[in-house]
Formats: C-alpha cells, structure tokens, sequence
C-alpha cells in the first residue's frame, strides 16, 4: 500500500501505526475513550505513558488512592476496581507527533459500540473533545459526555479544576 501511494503520488507517507487493545476488567461500568496513543505510550507500552499526562493522576485522585509512581499493573488494578474500561477511538493512523492534530488517515474502531453493548457499559467517557470529535465523525453519534482532556497540551485548566470536574463526572459527586 505505502508503494503504490509512493508511484501515485511521489509522496512516501510513514507506516501505519496500532493503537492498543481495550483495556477492561471483568466488569466495567464506565468506558473512557481516548483518541490514540502518543509515541511515549507506544513506546512504554502503556495507555498514558506519558508521565506529563495527568491521566493516572485524575483517576487515583477521583478513588482516593494516593499516587506515588505506582507501576503499570496498579494503575490497571485501580482503574478496574474503579469500574472503568479504557479504549481508544482510532485504531491505525499515521501519526505526525504526539498531538491529535498530527493524527492521518485515521482507521476509526466502528466496533466500540458493540463493545459498549456487549459488555454492558452504562456510561461513556470522552478524555478530551478531540476523542469525541473523532468518535463522531468515525463511528457515528453518542451522548457528548466529555471530560477535560488529560493531556500537557490542555494547560488551560489547573489541576485541580480537573479533578473536580472528573470526580463529579465519575463518581456523581
């Protein structure tokens, strides 16, 4: 494919790249849909890698759990006594950085509301505006249900502004 787009039009485009597998515990209620994994997180192998994303900062602070650089099956086990499923939107892209703005040709994973269904997930989650954007106009259309995004790029708000709008999103607090 990256051939014939080279003979089509002299451009060579960079390889496609995955994003993960849903990460899920055995009962879910609560799904948290990201948008695609920055080159940090592919290379750790983890969803937020990155430690300048304060994603597993918000979810231990919305649980009470203190956070003191716990490892990646931790952070797994907290979010799935927590209740909750993480997945990303896009499953394949060609990404041009770590920001959603470099995301091309984006592969959408039209079978996330099947996953939603069959698992039973009651409420979902966008980390961000940008994964709902992306959810809405791959997939299709859902409850806007957005958290504000995790991500260095977000430094409009503090914190702990975050916290409290993930919290009361969460837990209904």
């Amino acid at each position: 494919m990256l051939l014939e787009k080279l003979l089509k039009t002299g451009v060579y485009n960079k390889m496609s790249v995955y994003a993960f597998p849903p990460l899920c515990g055995e009962n879910p209620h609560i799904i948290i849909l990201g948008t695609f994994p920055s080159p940090l997180s592919r290379e750790k192998d983890e969803y937020y890698g990155n430690p300048r994303n304060q994603f597993w900062r918000l979810i231990f602070g919305v649980f009470d759990v203190t956070f003191d650089n716990p490892d990646y099956d931790t952070k797994k086990a907290v979010l799935f006594a927590s209740g909750i499923a993480l997945c990303d939107v896009i499953a394949e892209c060609e990404p041009d950085g770590a920001l959603d703005s470099g995301i091309r040709n984006p592969v959408y994973r039209t079978k996330v509301p099947e996953f939603i269904a069959g698992m039973r997930i009651s409420k979902v989650f966008f980390n961000g505006n940008n994964a709902y954007q992306f959810y809405r106009r791959g997939i299709g259309e859902i409850e806007r249900l957005v958290l504000p995004s995790s991500s260095p790029a977000n430094a409009r708000m503090r914190f702990d502004e975050k916290l409290g709008r993930w919290r009361e999103e969460l837990r209904g607090e």
